[in-house]
This record gives structure tokens, C-alpha cells and sequence, in this order.
């Protein structure tokens, strides 16, 4: 992919890399983890997608559901992978603060109602992953 055709999805796509790395070397002790692995993988390669293709407002949302599945999970993951679990929960949060900026402007060429049903979902995206990153310093 060119430089000028690139998204922060695709950093939100190596998050969720970041994450499911953390549960990947536990999930043979852990049902919970095997999953979050999962979830992590499947969002990773949704992103990817998103990265090349898709609404960037759905990407946005993706990040930000990842930086909530990384807040909410970080606790349960081994301290030696937990500081690479905390990367790829700021990585998403950042990547979905980076892609509302796309998304307003995609949103200016969007019908009223489109529009401001994309607005809402980029703002919703940007309070969940802010939330996210709450959760982990708080």
C-alpha cells in the first residue's frame, strides 16, 4: 500500500497483532485469554480490511472496540507480556483519535442524515477508546 493511500487502521490492525501476541503464549492455560486472542485476531483482520477499503468510520469503531477488549483484559494477562497488551491499547486508542479526522471529512460529503449518523459514530468511537485508556491509568 502507497504511503498516501495508508489509514491509522492499519495501525489499529497491528494493536490488535500486539494483543493477541500478549494472550497467544498463555492460551493453552487459559480459556479467557484463547479468546481475547481471537477477538483480537478476528478485529485484526477486519481492520486490514478496513485499512484498504472500507468506511473509516468502521474502523474507527473497531479500534476503539479493541482498546476496550485490551482495558478490560490487561489484568488477567502475565506481567511479561502485559507491557506489549498496554502498547496495543494506546496504539488503538491513537489510531481511533487519528481516524476521526478522516471520518469528518468523509462525513461533509454524506447526505444530512448520513452524515450525522457517521458524526455520532466517530464521536462514540472517540469516548470508548479515551474510556479505555481511562480505565488503565485509573
Amino acid at each position: 500500500m502507497a504511503a498516501r493511500e495508508r489509514t491509522p487502521a492499519t495501525a489499529g490492525a497491528l494493536a490488535a497483532d500486539l494483543l493477541a501476541e500478549a494472550c497467544r503464549s498463555h492460551s493453552e492455560t487459559s480459556l479467557r485469554l484463547e479468546v481475547v486472542g481471537d477477538l483480537a485476531r478476528d478485529l485484526g483482520r477486519r481492520l486490514e480490511v478496513l485499512a484498504d477499503e472500507g468506511p473509516l468510520v468502521e474502523a474507527a469503531l473497531a479500534c476503539a472496540d479493541l482498546a476496550t477488549l485490551a482495558a478490560c483484559n490487561i489484568p488477567i494477562i502475565p506481567d511479561g507480556d502485559r507491557p506489549r497488551a498496554v502498547a496495543a491499547l494506546h496504539l488503538a486508542a491513537g489510531a481511533t483519535r487519528a481516524l476521526i479526522p478522516l471520518v469528518e471529512s468523509e462525513a461533509a460529503a454524506l447526505d444530512e442524515t448520513s452524515s450525522g449518523n457517521t458524526l455520532r459514530d466517530a464521536q462514540s468511537a472517540g469516548w470508548r477508546a479515551d474510556l479505555a485508556v481511562r480505565q488503565l491509568v485509573g
